[in-house]
C-alpha cells in the first residue's frame, strides 16, 4: 500500500496558514451576512416608503381630480349654467362671465383656494374668464392654446384632463369638455358647449408632493413622457433617461423611478428615488459593523499567534540547545519552566543525557586509551627508525677517524634519546629547537660544507606546545631524500609563522622534491606506505591522531626545486618558559 507524502511545517506556519484563514473567512462571513440583512432590511423599508408616499400622493391627486369632476359638473350641468352655455352667443357671454364669478368661488375646485383663474372656451373658440380673480391676463391664451385645448378635449369625451403652456412652465390648468345634458350620460353624439379650464394653483400640487424629504421626489408627467410638474433638482433631460432607463446615474447621485398611474386619463405619478441618500446610512453600519470585528479579529489573531509563538518558542529553545550541545557536559541539560509537556519533555531529554555521558564517558576513555597506546606505538616505532639512521651517521665519523667530533654526536645522540624517553608527550618549540639544533650537528659533522642548516622562527613561538620528535625526522628526510641527491650544496631551512589560530613550520630543502605519485599516494587514506618515507607518514599520522584531520602534514614542490613540508596544528602557548629547557646556541 502507498503512502501518503508529508511535508513538515512548523507550528507558526500552520497557524498562519490555518487557524488565522479560518478566522479571517468566518469574521468576513458573519460581515456579509449581516451587510446583506442590513442591505435587504433597507431596501424593504425603502420599498415601504415609496409604497406609503405614493400612496398617500396617489390619494391626495386622486381627491383633487375628483373634487374637481364632482363640481365641475355639479355647476356645469345644472339647469342655469345649460342654459347660459346654449345662449351664450346671444349676449356675448356676459350672463355666462357673471355667473363664473358669482357661482363659480362656491366650489372648492373652483375657488380661489384652489384656483387661480376660471376660463371657459366656447365651441366656437371665444374665451370667457374671471379675470378679476387672476393676476394673469388672459392674454395668456393664444389661439393657438386654445385650439389645442379644443382638440385635445374631444379625444377625452368629456373626462377631465391636465393641460399645460409650453411657454409657462409653471402653470398646469385642469380641462373638462361640457356638453348639452340630454339626461344621458353618454357624450357620442351630444352637442358640444365648450370647455373648462381651470387655471390649478401650484401650491395644490405642491402640497400633495411636498414629503419633507430629499429622498423621495414625484414627477407628474403623461404616456407621451411629457412632463407636468417637476419637484426634483433633475432637469428635463435626465428624467426623460431616467423614465427610458429607470436607473439614472450622475456625477454625485443615483437616481431610480416608479411610475403610479391615476384616474385621469393619460396621466402618471413619476415616484423618483435617490439611492444614494437610501444606503447613506449603510457606510456608517458597516464602519461600526466592522470596527468592533476588526478589534475583536485583531484580539483573536494577536492571542492565536501568541500562543503559536509562545509554543514555537520553546520549540525553539529547545532545538537551540540541541543544535548548540557539542559536548555532553552541564551545559547541555535543559532546564525549562514552562509548559508541563515540554517540561516533563525536558526532564526525559536530561534522563537520557545522563545515560548517555555515563557510557560515552566509559567510551572516551576507551578512545583515549587506545589513542594514546596507537601514539606511543608510532613514538616507539620512530625511535629505532631515528636511532638507526643517527648511529649510520656516526659510524661514518669513525671510519674517517673524527673521534673528537664523534664523541660530540655521541653526546648530541644521548640528549636526543634522553628527551625523547621523558613521560610528558609535548615538548615548547624552544626545546624542539635545541633538540634539531644538535641533530643537524650531527649531520653537518657527516656532511661538512655541502650542508647549510638555517632556521628563522619568532622567539614569539618559542612557547608554543608542539609534539615530541616532529622536526628531525622531516629534516632526516631532507638530507636523505633531498640535498643527499644533488652535486650541489644542500640547503635545508626551517620556518615558523602563525595564522593567529595555527602554528606552521615548514622544512624546506633545495633537493630533487617530491615526484607527483609520491604527493597523490600520500593524500590518499591506504594503509600500507612505502617504507622509504615511513617517518614523514608517520607523524601525520601521530599529529591527526593529536588534534584531527585538520591538521597534520603538507607536502608541496618549491617553485624552482626542493621539496616543503609544512607541519599545521593549533597554536598552544604557555605562560612561562618550561623549566630546564634548552637554548638555542
Amino acid at each position: 500500500m502507498k503512502q501518503k507524502t508529508t511535508h513538515p511545517v512548523s507550528i507558526r506556519i500552520k497557524y498562519t496558514r490555518y487557524v488565522i484563514p479560518i478566522l479571517l473567512i468566518t469574521f468576513l462571513s458573519i460581515g456579509a451576512i449581516d451587510t446583506i440583512f442590513y442591505f435587504h432590511s433597507v431596501k424593504e423599508s425603502s420599498e415601504n416608503e415609496k409604497t406609503a408616499y405614493a400612496s398617500t400622493a396617489l390619494t391626495s391627486l386622486e381627491s383633487y381630480f375628483t373634487q374637481f369632476t364632482s363640481d365641475s359638473s355639479i355647476f356645469c350641468y345644472k339647469n342655469t349654467t345649460q342654459n347660459n352655455l346654449i345662449n351664450i352667443t346671444q349676449d356675448d357671454g356676459q350672463e355666462f362671465q357673471k355667473l363664473l364669478l358669482n357661482d363659480a368661488p362656491y366650489y372648492p375646485s373652483l375657488s380661489v383656494n384652489y384656483s387661480d383663474n376660471v376660463f371657459f372656451i366656447t365651441d366656437s373658440g371665444k374665451l370667457i374668464s374671471t379675470a378679476s380673480n387672476s393676476s394673469q391676463p388672459v392674454s395668456g391664451f393664444s389661439p393657438s392654446c386654445i385650439s389645442e385645448i379644443l382638440k385635445k378635449g374631444d379625444d377625452y369625451h368629456g373626462l377631465p384632463y391636465i393641460f399645460e403652456i409650453s411657454d409657462a412652465s409653471d402653470k398646469l390648468y385642469m380641462c373638462r369638455t361640457i356638453y348639452q345634458w340630454t339626461g344621458k350620460t353618454e357624450t357620442t353624439g351630444k352637442k358640444r358647449l365648450g370647455t373648462l379650464v381651470v387655471e390649478s394653483k401650484a401650491a395644490v400640487f405642491d402640497k400633495i408632493f411636498s414629503l419633507n424629504s430629499n429622498v423621495y421626489q414625484f414627477v407628474l408627467i403623461d404616456n407621451n413622457h411629457h412632463i407636468f410638474r417637476n419637484t426634483t433638482e433633475l432637469s428635463e433631460q435626465n428624467i426623460i433617461e431616467l423614465i427610458k432607463t429607470e436607473r439614472l446615474n450622475t456625477q454625485i447621485y443615483k437616481y431610480t423611478a416608479d411610475s403610479f398611474s391615476t384616474s385621469i386619463s393619460n396621466l402618471q405619478l413619476l415616484l423618483i428615488t435617490n439611492q444614494s441618500l437610501v444606503y447613506k446610512g449603510t457606510r456608517t453600519f458597516v464602519i461600526l459593523l466592522l470596527f468592533p470585528s476588526i478589534l475583536a479579529l485583531i484580539a483573536i489573531i494577536g492571542a492565536t499567534r501568541f500562543i503559536s509563538r509562545s509554543i514555537a518558542d520553546e520549540f525553539d529553545y529547545f532545538m537551540e540547545k540541541l543544535n548548540k550541545t557539542k559536548a555532553i557536559d552541564n551545559d547541555a541539560f535543559i532546564h525549562m519552566n514552562s509548559s508541563i509537556e515540554f517540561s516533563q519533555l525536558s526532564n526525559v531529554y536530561n534522563q537520557t543525557l545522563s545515560r548517555i555521558r555515563a557510557l560515552s564517558e566509559k567510551i572516551h576513555d576507551q578512545e583515549i586509551l587506545t589513542k594514546n597506546i596507537e601514539i606511543e606505538s608510532l613514538q616507539a616505532q620512530i625511535n629505532p627508525h631515528f636511532l638507526y639512521n643517527t648511529l649510520n651517521c656516526i659510524s661514518g665519523l669513525i671510519d674517517m677517524d673524527r673521534k673528537e667530533e664523534c664523541h660530540h654526536a655521541l653526546n648530541s645522540l644521548a640528549d636526543i634519546e634522553r628527551m625523547s624517553l621523558k613521560g610528558k608527550p609535548f615538548n615548547t618549540l624552544e626545546e624542539t629547537l635545541y633538540y634539531v639544533k644538535e641533530y643537524t650537528y650531527i649531520q653537518k659533522l657527516r656532511f661538512g660544507n655541502n650542508l647549510t642548516i638555517l632556521i628563522d622562527i619568532p622567539k614569539a613561538l618559542y612557547h608554543c606546545y608542539i609534539p615530541k620528535l616532529i622536526l628531525q625526522p622531516l629534516i632526516e628526510n631532507a638530507v636523505i631524500h633531498g640535498t643527499s641527491k644533488i652535486s650541489g650544496k644542500g640547503i635545508i631551512a626551517i620556518l615558523g609563522s602563525t595564522d593567529g589560530a595555527d602554528l606552521q613550520i615548514c622544512v624546506k630543502d633545495n633537493g630533487p622534491g617530491f615526484s607527483q605519485e609520491f604527493m597523490e599516494n600520500f593524500s590518499k587514506s591506504s594503509q600500507q606506505k612505502p617504507s622509504t618515507a615511513y617517518g614523514i607518514y608517520n607523524i601525520d599520522k601521530r599529529l591527526k591522531l593529536y588534534y584531527g584531520e585538520n591538521h597534520g602534514l603538507i607536502l608541496q614542490n618549491n617553485e624552482n626545486n626542493g621539496a616543503c613540508i609544512t607541519v599545521r596544528l593549533p597554536l598552544k602557548l604557555v605562560e612561562k618558559p618550561i623549566e630546564k629547557a634548552g637554548h638555542l646556541k
